[in-house]
């Protein structure tokens, strides 16, 4: 693994994986870039930014609970 990748590298890598592969990356990336509109996604930028701030501010929620309309995360 190249140690030099950024969060926007990690996240295209691990997007364009072929489905078998047991590639996977940390929910803090995956979280902020998913919370991106789909077209930023593809902004280098804007998605370290997003990776950065989301660090930054940590879990929006914990594990197990609800969102604003009451519908429960997922535990897994």
């Amino acid at each position: 693994m190249n140690d030099n990748k950024d969060a926007f590298d990690l996240w295209w890598e691990w997007a364009e994986k072929p489905l078998d592969s047991p590639l996977t990356i940390d929910s803090e990336i995956h979280d902020a870039v998913m919370a991106l509109p789909p077209d930023e996604r593809r902004d280098r930028a804007k998605v370290n930014e997003a990776v950065r701030e989301g660090l930054r501010l940590g879990p929006l929620r914990p594990a197990g609970s609800e969102d604003q309309f009451g519908v429960p995360k997922a535990t897994e």
